[in-house]
């Protein structure tokens, strides 16, 4: 892979190439690659989270989305990931936290408004 070009929408799309064909562990070093040459690009790093929860990564998974999540404060792709996987880890208040700032973007959202009733109850 030494001719890949060092731009990180090659490695982006390298990486989600390598995800179909289930080679998630080499999948991983090109998302990351992704997400760390184009921090200004908040899809690479939600993309990059979500691969890493999905290989059960979740601590990991959630520092990679709370470093973007800062980065890019209005992202709300990034605020739903960090409020579900937070659910889905037992950290309720990390999720309602998360789930509130999504509220405050997207008031009107169904699914917002239905994610903020459940971590409520």
């Amino acid at each position: 892979m030494t001719a890949v070009p060092e731009d990180a929408s090659v490695a982006h799309a390298l990486g989600l190439l390598l995800v179909r064909e289930k080679k998630v562990d080499e999948a991983l070093v090109w998302l990351k690659r992704a997400a760390e040459r184009a921090p200004e690009n908040a899809r690479y790093a939600y993309v990059y989270g979500v691969a890493l929860n999905s290989t059960g990564q979740t601590d990991k998974a959630l520092g990679v989305l709370a470093a973007a999540q800062k980065r890019h404060p209005s992202d709300r792709d990034l605020l739903y990931a960090l409020a579900t996987m937070s659910r889905d880890a037992g950290r309720i208040p990390a999720a309602r936290a998360h789930a509130e700032k999504l509220a405050a973007l997207a008031p009107n959202d169904p699914g917002v408004i239905n994610l903020v009733k459940q971590l409520e109850r």
